[in-house]
């Protein structure tokens, strides 16, 4: 495997003000002047190579070091940092975009006293060096055609891609298992409009999933598409149900949604509500797959793949407030689905007949047999409600 792991160098300068004492951070400044006030700093005037710290990713060893003393710890890169905005590493996970890093087992304090006051001599260079402890897992950087690249650190990444894979022509790509084992960022091309992504596309991406691959959709990081390809599924036909609460899914055309679902449902829930919304699934298919994201601090997104039944328990050991799941569709029973009722449901949750139609096509239901289910009310909706993704 030719990946390799990253590392960057940052300069700075010793500043007679400089305490080191903070408990719980540590900061390079770029910066030629500071106050007492600022415990955390131990280095003015930093410079940089901007993109061997974007391209920085995962668990990380830093040192600091000046005048023969130096001082190794390690910390987690914040995937949400811009590059220059600040250079703060935190014992804390707390995130904005002047934390370089977290969860970080060195701060300002941690400093050996002979360090510390070395920094305080404008004379003395420090720097502070970080490597990767291990190859980051690989990304694959998904941009629509025609889709400008966002600038910040996205740019970044795509730019420094080791490979590149174009899925919108009709030529069959080199397998994502040959690309991933040599590049750590893959920059594909997809087709302008989702539903175009062709049969060996999504084979292509399926696989790069099934790789432990991580999946950013250039302009939509986070959002439903990105969940679903990192769950190694087709962006189209999928229902986007929004945040579902334990209120909210008590609502029929919520219930059925997620009970009956015939293309792969995502969904944002509360952490601590989630066995909750869950609850009805649970009781009809416990062994229902549903895709959780996997935790790590790290840019893009990946799923992992768990049951209704734990599905609870895995969303509350990643601490966070809300999550984005993705149900798979519903299995096939002996009882056949009231495809009549899914759409009532969905009509009255404010569903276009247009968009059913398009959407459950492959299910045999076309506009006269969804205007057929709808019956004399034909304009049901509402001004909210699930989505589907055609």
């Amino acid at each position: 495997m030719a990946r390799t792991r990253r590392h960057a160098l940052v300069r700075g300068h010793g500043h007679p003000r400089i305490r080191a004492t903070h408990a719980k951070t540590l900061e390079f400044t770029h910066d030629t002047e500071v106050t007492e006030r600022a415990t955390c700093v131990v280095g003015v005037a930093a410079e940089l190579d901007p993109s061997e710290l974007g391209l920085l990713r995962g668990r990380v060893r830093f040192t600091v070091e000046a005048a023969g003393h130096e001082a190794t710890g390690e910390a987690t890169i914040n995937p949400d940092h811009a590059v220059r905005d600040g250079l703060v590493l935190r014992r804390s996970h707390h995130t904005d975009s002047g934390t370089l890093a977290v969860a970080a087992t060195l701060t300002a304090e941690d400093l050996d006293r002979d360090l510390a006051a070395a920094l305080t001599d404008p004379a003395t260079a420090v720097t502070l060096t970080l490597v990767e402890l291990t190859p980051p897992a690989p990304l694959v950087l998904l941009r629509p055609a025609g889709q400008a690249v966002p600038a910040g650190r996205l740019d970044l990444l795509w730019r420094h891609a080791e490979a590149a894979v174009d899925l919108g022509g009709s030529r069959e790509p080199v397998s994502a298992g040959a690309v991933l084992d040599r590049a750590g960022i893959v920059a594909v091309t997809l087709p302008a409009a989702q539903e175009a992504v062709s049969p060996s596309a999504l084979r292509w991406l399926s696989a790069a999933a099934g790789a432990d691959a991580r999946f950013a959709l250039l302009g939509a990081a986070g959002g439903p598409a990105e969940a679903l390809f990192a769950a190694g599924l087709p962006p189209t036909p999928a229902l986007l149900l929004g945040r579902v609460d334990r209120r909210a899914v008590r609502r029929p055309e919520v219930e059925v949604s997620l009970r009956s679902a015939l293309a792969p449902t995502v969904l944002v829930v509360p952490a601590d509500e989630v066995d909750a919304v869950l609850e009805n699934v649970v009781a009809a298919t416990p062994a229902r797959r549903v895709a959780v994201p996997d935790g790590q601090a790290d840019v893009g997104t990946a799923m992992r793949w768990t049951t209704a039944e734990r599905a609870g328990a895995a969303v509350r050991r990643l601490g966070t407030p809300e999550v984005t799941i993705v149900l798979a569709s519903s299995p096939a029973t002996d009882e056949p689905v009231d495809l009549d009722a899914l759409v009532r449901a969905l009509a009255t949750a404010g569903v276009s007949p247009r968009t059913l139609s398009e959407a459950l096509a492959p299910f045999g239901l076309n506009r006269r047999r969804v205007y057929d289910a709808l019956g004399s009310d034909r304009s049901a909706g509402g001004a909210a409600g699930p989505g589907v993704r055609t």
